[in-house]
């Protein structure tokens, strides 16, 4: 229960810090963004990614790890548009 009020808290912090740096322009932007797409990767390959591989075959596995991928494409594409 420790760890999920730490989490909460840390939750918290960085919705405060974002909305802190709201107004300050595109480089507290390029400052969060890589903070923020490198924990959805960290999430998706640590978290998701050794189920996947356990409780698939090959061909769904392989499917699965496509599907994270274009997620990761999707997050370049938006990031570089915007």
């Amino acid at each position: 229960m420790l760890l999920q009020l730490l989490t909460a808290v840390a939750a918290l912090a960085g919705a405060a810090c974002s909305l802190l740096a709201e107004g300050s322009g595109a480089g507290a932007v390029a400052a969060i963004l890589p903070f923020t797409a490198g924990g959805f990767i960290y999430l998706g390959t640590v978290s998701v990614l050794p189920e996947i591989l356990r409780h698939s075959g090959p061909a769904q596995a392989l499917l699965q790890l496509l599907a994270l991928l274009a997620g990761v494409a999707m997050m370049l594409a938006i990031a570089h548009y915007e």
